[in-house]
Order: C-alpha cells, then sequence, then structure tokens
C-alpha cells in the first residue's frame, strides 16, 4: 500500500494529467474518479504497472507516476520511466507524467540526464513543493 506523500503527490499528477486533457481510467491506490467511483487498476506497460493511466480525445495514451524520496535513488525508478517514455500504444508515444518531490530535482534530473531522458519531449516532471505535500 503507498504511504500519504505518495497518494498526494500522485492525486496532482492526476490532476495534471486531466488539466491535459487526459481521462483517467486506471489507477493503482486510493484514488476514487470524479464522482467518487472506483477506478480499475491499470494494465501492465512493458515490464510495470503504472500508478495512473488514461487517454487524450486524439487515442493518445497518458501514464501518470508519483515519486518519492525514497524512489529517487531506485534502479526500478529508472527503468519504468524508460519502459513508459519508450512505449508506443494506440500508434503513438505515450505521454508520461511524474510527480518528484522539489527537494530531490537536483538528483532526479542528473539521473535522467545520464540515461538520456532529459530531452525527452514525452516526458513531463511535476516538482512538488515539499511544503504542501501532505504526510
Amino acid at each position: 500500500m503507498a504511504g500519504n506523500r505518495h497518494q498526494f503527490i500522485l492525486g496532482l499528477v492526476i490532476k495534471k494529467m486531466r488539466e491535459e486533457g487526459t481521462t483517467v481510467y486506471g489507477v493503482d491506490g486510493n484514488y476514487l474518479g470524479l464522482f467518487g467511483e472506483k477506478i480499475a487498476l491499470p494494465p501492465q506497460i512493458l515490464r510495470h504497472r503504472p500508478d495512473a493511466i488514461g487517454v487524450k480525445e486524439n487515442g493518445q495514451i497518458c501514464i501518470g507516476e508519483a515519486k518519492t524520496e525514497n524512489d529517487i535513488t531506485n534502479s526500478r525508478t529508472y527503468e519504468q520511466i524508460q519502459d513508459f517514455s519508450s512505449a508506443v500504444l494506440n500508434g503513438k508515444l505515450c505521454e508520461v507524467f511524474i510527480g518528484v518531490p522539489q527537494s530531490c530535482e537536483d538528483l532526479f534530473n542528473k539521473s535522467l540526464g545520464k540515461m538520456g531522458l532529459q530531452e525527452c519531449h514525452n516526458l513531463h516532471v511535476l516538482f512538488i513543493p515539499e511544503e504542501i505535500i501532505n504526510d
């Protein structure tokens, strides 16, 4: 079960996905839909199941991930980012939204740079200020 910090960050990622025109249809976590309905678990994409998944009107799949401080040094995190940012579904490259605590921004960006993902145009990182993250 994901912790409160993870869930809060995921909620902000889902909010951003919705603002970008995504209809969210799968969430791995404690998140109710717009009208309080239970949302299905996302399918696995390549080697991993995302925290959230949705689709834009044009058919483009959007993936959402929440990361906490403990995830930033975990190689699994960057394996997920590689999988999700390179996935082509419905004939389109997936859009990937990742929420990360702002205190981890430098380390996260360095890690993305080492993997050649810093210039990935379908990867959108939201750096969340610590003072608004609910514990």
